[in-house]
């Protein structure tokens, strides 16, 4: 059975787009996710997500986007599919009208016959994952309240990526609910859920008082499922902008809403969300020390952690420092199971850190954090530095115009640590680690960092250490 999926999974890295040998392994694949057998059907989910459509998606390599979308198309069509119906109904009854669309909409100039006076409603697809919320639908958010001041703006998204990324701005929210590990039918269902928001969204108005606002969203499956008429449909296809430059996703958002709806948005990126009551007074410390932010959560990518060791090592590292530490729980039981046993292995004293947090005590220097990473959002504004993985903590800190520093390990590509690299308005310093030995090495870096960087937060830059962009400011 599994190797009947690899096998499938293979033809289709094989065959060149468009080929017969491509549609036949493609819907074959997707047949078997269809299917009725669940351990089929979740053996062929994972297979087509992890092994083709990520792995297209993370290299944010031009000439993949149109290989991603000639494969989903093919999905999106097969024997079993819950949508092909509606598909259909709207007329894209083939894989090759569909495909048509996602090509028209990608590359449409969209600043032609808009009248943003006439704009009503702004409607934003979220990204599904915190860290992408964070990093892209955040500025395209604001941004869209900058372009249309006079237009109500609307998150469409779960509740508690809302809770993460509107942070008291007057911004609406319809609430939408997708599985990212559910089954392939499940996951193509949630675009009946999405449909009757967006239609209730902007009901009563015409195309024209309208806009639908796509960031690559795996609700629309990353642009191929339609929402709305072209003519009020908006996509971002952040895999191949910025082509082979080193640019952020968070810049390249904002400089497509500049192309797109005529207006500078070079500021936008540096508003940081709003918290709750968290500041540096609620979190005063007796002794006057800093304070740092860490997290070890890596989002379900193992690939991401440097190691036990390293993770050891580097909170001794801060308390050695003089940084009293604030570590988050992380998402689910595995990253809980990993903080226990970072406090169970730390030399000094250790405590829980509640909502209501009035003070620290100069007996503790490490307080953990289990809650919601929104919440935790508010200690990373209060902190001096964050330390982290990849991860939306790192996003999040940025924002909030701390320094950061991330240890970005499982990049399948430089491009795709580029993109993901933290904006903010205080440094981000970005420490690329691609699984040497020497744990030692990447943590005299941090050293380095932590000891020289003045913590008020000063002009915006990024610094790549290490290989291959040692030095380099941007």
């Amino acid at each position: 059975m599994l190797v009947r999926v690899e096998d499938l999974v293979n033809g289709v890295r094989e065959h060149r787009p468009g080929s017969r040998g491509f549609s036949d392994c493609t819907r074959s694949l997707a047949e078997a996710a269809f299917c009725s057998d669940p351990d089929l059907a979740a053996a062929a989910t994972k297979a087509l997500f992890s092994e083709l459509v990520e792995e297209w998606a993370d290299r944010f390599e031009p000439s993949l986007c149109d290989t991603y979308a000639a494969f989903m198309s093919e999905v999106l069509h097969a024997p079993g599919s819950p949508v092909a119906a509606a598909l259909g109904a709207l007329g894209y009854g083939e894989p090759e009208t569909l495909l048509d669309r996602y090509r028209r909409t990608a590359s449409a100039a969209r600043l032609a016959g808009l009248d943003r006076g006439h704009v009503k409603k702004v409607a934003v697809l979220s990204r599904i994952t915190l860290g992408a919320d964070v990093a892209v639908t955040r500025p395209l958010l604001l941004a869209a309240a900058s372009a249309f001041p006079a237009a109500e703006i609307e998150f469409i998204g779960p509740k508690k990526n809302a809770g993460l990324i509107l942070g008291g701005h007057p911004i609406g929210h319809c609430e939408i609910s997708y599985g990212r590990t559910a089954l392939l039918v499940d996951r193509l269902l949630a675009w009946n859920q999405l449909r009757e928001a967006v239609q209730g969204s902007v009901n009563g108005l015409r195309r024209d008082e309208y806009l639908v606002v796509d960031p690559d969203s795996r609700l629309t499956q990353l642009g191929l499922l339609p929402v709305a008429p072209d003519n009020s449909y908006h996509f971002f296809e952040s895999r191949s902008a910025g082509g082979s430059g080193d640019s952020s996703l968070s810049a390249l958002a904002l400089q497509w809403c500049s192309r797109a709806w005529g207006v500078d948005f070079a500021g936008v990126g540096r508003v940081p969300p709003r918290v709750s009551p968290a500041s540096r007074e609620r979190l005063s410390d007796e002794g006057g020390r800093p304070l740092a932010a860490v997290s070890f959560g890596v989002g379900g990518r193992a690939s991401k952690r440097v190691g036990d060791r390293f993770e050891d090592r580097l909170l001794e590292l801060l308390r050695r420092r003089g940084f009293r530490i604030v570590l988050d729980y992380g998402l689910g039981e595995e990253e809980a199971v990993v903080v226990d046993q970072r406090v169970a292995a730390f030399a000094g004293t250790v405590g829980e850190l509640s909502s209501d947090q009035s003070g620290w005590s100069k007996q503790t220097d490490l307080l953990t954090w289990r809650g919601s990473l929104a919440a935790f959002g508010a200690w990373t504004a209060a902190a001096d530095v964050y330390v982290g993985y990849d991860s939306a903590a790192a996003h999040l800190a940025a924002a909030h115009a701390t320094p950061v520093v991330e240890i970005f390990a499982g990049a399948p590509s430089e491009r795709f640590r580029h993109r993901w690299t933290p904006v903010g308005p205080a440094p981000v310093y970005v420490l690329p680690f691609t699984g040497s030995p020497d744990v030692a090495a990447i943590l005299r870096k941090i050293d380095r960092i932590v000891a020289e960087t003045a913590f008020s937060k000063p002009r915006v830059s990024t610094r790549w250490i290490g290989s291959p962009s040692q030095g380099r400011d941007r």
